[in-house]
């Protein structure tokens, strides 16, 4: 009969054999799974070697107070962590495990904490802690439910596989604007989650985009008026033969400038014609042959008032997925619109001609010069666009590797997308200056032409509807076994774009999947 004795030198195991009437025989056994605990009753965790009673699920009894750390509710955190004294909270029972390379034995009650679970620590919950903390994992789950926290439950890039058992994972719905809900994000690293529900509350709306002042810009101010005939004087007392029309007036919109024209001069023989606008109109010109005596204002000398300015560009209504990374998941907001653009200046109006004999005493004159052109209104300025709406994912893994065992999944409702903000219309163009009047029978100069209006700024771009996710991943696909369930649910609306969406430009709706990859 053989008598076998194994001891623990080191890192080796050595059997002793021992056989009737033979010398004892020393040898390595390597290979021999039960010899070495490598059979498929012992679990692996880090440099330890967990023996299969410390896996709650595959014994009727209590867990041993040497597995592991335990957690109540009802404990205290700076107890032993035993079954008789467990500390408090999840993060002070994963602390410890990690420094002892154990595993956590969580009661199945609720825990309002967002919890960090490290790599290669194992969280077993689902325990009756006030029946010997026996395992009811089927019936009840530990939750772990943390109030607003965007994020419930993380596990953190490093070396090793971290598992989790018979934990609910509840996230509540996001608050801040375009916030996103999220039950469980596993970021590089490598997890098992088994018999686990991961439910994901509401992603929050999407913020709503500035709108631009409701104030329209001031008018822009007028032009300059015409000089009246025969009102200058030379050095020697004799009226002047040239009268200079209404100086050009400059309207500066934000570093882009609207220029109402030169009115007309006034000459002795005839009127001169008044300038562009920048841009804008030419004011026909005020003169005339002697024997015409059909001139007028009328007739084309007004300045002629400048075009509107064009609108700016509505902004780019928000479309695509989106994007996930180590933070969880970035939605698309919608673009701002662009400036409108300053209104043409009017252009001068024409000047008068003067005569031989006008002017007091009858000495010759120049007639009367014109008004110059009203510069043109500024441009309204754009709304912003919409945040993106919230998103909804039970499950984000970002370049990770996660194995789902008869989980379930559920996802809320994506927010909705920010409506794109208000425009300002565009100001008013100023009033064409008056011309100057005439004198001793010569007819009066002609008005210079009004600016136009600035153009109404773009509204913003309505955001981008929330997603709403089981699995949301980029890098490898999680893999699922058992009776894994994945449930969507519904994904935000687009947000509309700014002033009533007049430019059509609303933000696309969310997307909804089971499984949704990432580049």
């Amino acid at each position: 009969m053989r008598t076998f004795r194994r001891m623990l030198l080191g890192s080796t195991v050595v059997v002793a054999l021992i056989a009737s009437g033979c010398d004892g025989l020393w040898y390595h056994i390597e290979n021999d799974c039960e010899i070495m605990l490598t059979c498929e009753k012992y679990r692996g965790r880090g440099s330890e070697v967990v023996p299969s009673g410390c896996v709650p699920s595959e014994i009727d009894g209590a867990v041993d107070d040497t597995c592991g750390v335990f957690v109540a509710s009802t404990g205290n955190d700076d107890n032993a962590g035993t079954r008789a004294e467990p500390v408090a909270t999840l993060a002070e029972a994963l602390r410890r495990a990690a420094d002892k390379g154990t595993g956590a034995y969580a009661c199945a009650e609720t825990f309002k904490e967002a919890v960090e679970v490290p790599v290669g620590i194992e969280l077993f919950g689902g325990l009756d802690c006030a029946n010997g903390w026996r395992w009811i994992g089927e019936t009840a789950k530990t939750v772990v439910a943390p109030g607003e926290e965007p994020i419930a439950l993380k596990v953190t890039r490093g070396e090793g596989t971290a598992r989790i058992e018979d934990v609910s994972v509840h996230a509540a719905d996001a608050q801040a604007p375009g916030a996103s809900s999220i039950a469980v994000l596993v970021d590089g690293a490598e997890a098992e989650l088994v018999r686990c529900e991961l439910i994901a509350g509401n992603g929050a709306d999407g913020a709503e985009g500035e709108d631009a002042p409701s104030e329209v810009p001031a008018q822009a101010a007028p032009g300059n008026a015409g000089t009246d005939a025969c009102s200058d004087l030379d050095a020697s007392g004799a009226p002047d033969e040239t009268l200079p029309g209404g100086a050009q007036v400059e309207n500066a919109c934000g570093g882009a400038l609207s220029i109402g024209g030169e009115g007309g001069a006034g000459r002795v023989n005839n009127g001169g014609s008044g300038q562009l606008g920048e841009p804008g109109a030419l004011g026909a010109a005020g003169s005339g042959e002697p024997a015409a005596g059909d001139w007028s204002c009328a007739a084309g000398g007004t300045g002629q008032g400048g075009d509107n300015g064009a609108p700016g560009d509505a902004g780019v209504a928000a479309s695509g997925v989106g994007a996930l990374n180590s933070s969880g998941y970035v939605g698309v907001s919608g673009g701002a619109g662009g400036a409108g653009k300053p209104g043409q200046g009017g252009g001068g109006g024409g000047g008068a001609k003067g005569g031989a004999a006008i002017c007091q005493g009858g000495v010759p004159g120049a007639g009367a010069s014109g008004g110059s052109g009203g510069p043109g209104g500024c441009g309204g300025l754009p709304g912003q666009g919409g945040g993106a709406g919230g998103a909804s994912i039970a499950l984000a893994s970002v370049d990770a590797k996660v194995t789902l065992t008869d989980c379930v999944l559920k996802a809320g409702s994506g927010g909705k997308g920010g409506v794109g903000g208000d425009l300002q219309p565009g100001g008013l163009g100023g009033l064409g200056g008056v011309g100057g009047t005439g004198m001793g029978g010569s007819k009066a100069a002609c008005a210079g032409g009004q600016g136009g209006q600035g153009g109404n700024g773009g509204p913003g771009g309505g955001g981008l509807g929330g997603p709403s996710f089981a699995i949301a991943y980029r890098g490898d696909a999680v893999k699922q076994q058992g009776q894994t369930m994945l449930m969507p649910g519904t994904a935000g609306a687009g947000g509309p774009g700014g002033s009533s969406n007049v430019e059509e430009n609303a933000g696309a709706e969310g997307v909804m999947a089971a499984e949704q990859e990432f580049p």
